[in-house]
């Protein structure tokens, strides 16, 4: 696992804590919104794979047009996440599934989160919010989604302290999920952050 995600966007740590968190908690519903190529979901299916049960819901549209909907016009990460090629890393989705054979594990979503929300179950058990880089959208991802994660349930919410013009745009949906739900780990120096709803 650690040398298929090498120099990816998830970090050895995070593959530790995900798989540890999947494999002592025997999730049947998990949900990552926000997959782009797949390497913070791969640990989840395959984990799920390994138990023989659950699935994880994978939303994410690969669409430049919904990757910069929130984000303002001087955020410097627009003008990449605008041009970026999102057919080469759905493919790349595509094959690492195939390639470690998950499908059975996996429901892919091909929409934006809020659009998504509807065709997701009522009881979530893990919950990784990977997604909208912007205060706005990553707010949006927990009031929609928190919801239907169970009492109990999990939620790591990913690149917390991530800067844009000197801002912090995660922090208004940290601070959401702490009104419902308790600290349990923090990772990559506090950047991810796991949570157990109360």
């Amino acid at each position: 696992m650690t040398k298929e995600l090498k120099n990816s966007w998830c970090s050895e740590e995070k593959i530790n804590l995900i798989m540890d968190l999947i494999l002592l908690s025997t999730p049947k519903t998990c949900v990552e919104v926000g997959v782009h190529r797949g390497a913070s979901l791969l640990p989840i299916a395959a984990t799920l794979k390994y138990l023989n049960g659950g699935v994880v819901f994978c939303v994410d549209a690969w669409s430049n047009m919904e990757s910069v909907r929130h984000l303002k016009d001087d955020d410097l990460n627009k003008k990449w996440w605008s041009s970026v090629d999102m057919n080469d890393i759905y493919r790349s989705f595509k094959q690492l599934i195939t390639k470690w054979s998950l499908k059975p594990f996996c429901i892919e979503i091909h929409k934006s989160s809020d659009q998504a929300i509807d065709e997701i179950p009522q009881e979530i058990d893990f919950l990784h919010l990977d997604g909208d880089y912007s205060e706005i959208g990553a707010l949006q991802d927990v009031e929609l989604y928190l919801p239907k994660v169970k009492k109990g349930g999990y939620i790591l919410l990913s690149n917390l302290y991530i800067m844009v013009q000197r801002e912090q745009p995660k922090i208004k949906a940290f601070c959401a999920l702490s009104e419902h739900c308790t600290i349990v780990a923090t990772i990559e120096n506090d950047n991810a952050v796991l949570f157990q709803k109360e």
